[in-house]
């Protein structure tokens, strides 16, 4: 989300009016303010509670499961969301520099995924993926836009099923649940 060498780009910028603020630090708390509000709106559209988008770790995981339903690599997400912005601000490490491309590719992943889970144009999801903020902005406020339940790499899942097999699934269900009540 914060951009693989935003430290970098910036260098030793500050900005004096702000007491010396490093340019780098005030631009990823300014991204991810903007990406927080957006993720607020996608939170509440698919059912959650919008403040778990300000949360750290909460928020970027909770946003990555309304993407994918993979529990380890939403925690993965989280962690290493936190772990770029370290690095985003100017840490330099081997580890901290891994963890940030890790990131950058599973904010594309999920980038590209929630434009799909949303209904939306994949144009949307490349914005979100380059500019966070105002991909993140635009598809949580797209007129059309409605969430239809996250991805899933379980081939048992419903979306990985034809729609014959879906039908036999719930007549099978509604069976079961007729037996039993």
């Amino acid at each position: 989300m914060f951009g693989l060498g935003l430290a970098g780009a910036y260098g030793n910028l500050t900005i004096e009016a702000l007491g010396g603020a490093s340019a780098a630090l005030l631009i990823s708390l300014a991204t991810r303010l903007l990406v927080g509000i957006a993720w607020y709106r996608m939170f509440q559209l698919a059912g959650k509670r919008g403040y778990l988008a300000f949360i750290p770790l909460v928020g970027p995981y909770t946003a990555f499961r309304l993407a994918w339903d993979d529990f380890s690599m939403a925690a993965i997400f989280s962690a290493t969301t936190f772990v770029a912005w370290v690095n985003a601000v100017g840490v330099v490490h081997p580890v901290v520099g891994a963890c940030a491309v890790i990131n950058f590719i599973l904010w594309w992943f999920m980038a590209l995924l929630t434009s799909v889970v949303f209904q939306t144009n994949m144009i949307l999801g490349f914005v979100y993926g380059g500019i966070p903020w105002a991909g993140g902005l635009l598809i949580a406020l797209w007129p059309s836009a409605s969430y239809k339940g996250p991805w899933s790499s379980d081939p048992e899942a419903d979306q990985n099923l034809t729609s014959q097999e879906r039908k036999k699934r719930r007549k099978k269900a509604a069976k079961e649940a007729k037996k039993q009540g």
